[in-house]
């Protein structure tokens, strides 16, 4: 990933930043651009989304196309994807080439995007910023988001979501958040919104009869246990007044000579 270069510390560093970025953003797509698609996603994805939480100010903010498209339209989408997220942030590099696949051939030219936006994770919130991408990529049929944690966090985000209008579904592995998205259809109407957090099910009225039942079958049980308790106390006590009853008169007149 290269850096804003500006002064000369930062344009040192560019090319150990924007390299390793690069480096990711080409594999993903050599990879899918070869035929290693997963089974759970058999078309492969328009754009792949990279999304670097750095634990500073700024997060890395990256995508790649799967195919070449015009420079311009790919910077003025990046600019309309900081819009959506409300983000601050400045896109640092456009480019168009033909990444090489495993075997070392070359492959058909792709348009990528590097850049970096203020606090696009919010670790503290659970959950992770989808819609804004959905939004500034609504017009594509399927696209893939991966959002890279490095560290712990309390992960209580969206997992998986589908309406007429768009699925979307996570993969997760330990400090990467894949999710692979598919707009189902692009009507003046359709609906991109999702929860930020993963939503909890609604108990449906079977549920809530069977969780009574249960509660029912406990209170009577604790009422059972009351009353053997109760029943037990009652035998204790006559059985201590009959045992008592039939002590020997010299004993009974010898515990009232005492009492006495």
């Amino acid at each position: 990933m290269s850096g804003c270069a500006v002064e000369r510390n930062e344009s040192q560093q560019k090319g150990r930043l924007y390299t390793p970025m690069r480096s990711i953003l080409l594999a993903l797509f050599a990879c899918l651009l070869a035929g290693a698609v997963t089974a759970q996603q058999e078309i492969p994805p328009q754009v792949t989304i990279v999304v670097i939480s750095t634990g500073t100010e700024e997060d890395h903010l990256n995508f790649a196309f799967n195919t070449a498209v015009p420079e311009k339209e790919a910077a003025e989408r990046f600019e309309r994807l900081l819009r959506y997220g409300g983000w601050q942030g400045r896109l640092l590099k456009v480019r168009t080439e033909s990444p090489k696949s495993q075997t070392g051939s070359m492959l058909p030219p792709i348009t990528d995007v590097i850049g970096r936006a203020r606090n696009v994770i919010d670790r503290r919130s659970g959950g992770l910023p989808v819609e804004p991408f959905l939004r500034a990529f609504s017009d594509l049929d399927t696209f893939e988001i991966y959002f890279l944690v490095r560290g712990d966090m309390p992960f209580q985000g969206l997992r998986e979501w589908t309406t007429r209008d768009l699925q979307v579904r996570l993969i997760h592995t330990p400090g990467v958040y894949r999710y692979q998205v598919r707009i189902l259809r692009h009507a003046a109407d359709v609906d991109l919104s999702v929860p930020f957090h993963q939503p909890v099910p609604e108990q449906t009225p079977q549920q809530v009869k069977h969780k009574q039942t249960g509660l029912g079958w406990r209170i009577a049980g604790w009422a059972l246990v009351s009353l053997a308790l109760g029943g037990l106390a009652y035998l204790v006590m006559r059985w201590a007044t009959r045992h008592s009853s039939r002590l020997p008169a010299s004993t009974q007149r010898h515990e009232s000579t005492r009492e006495g």
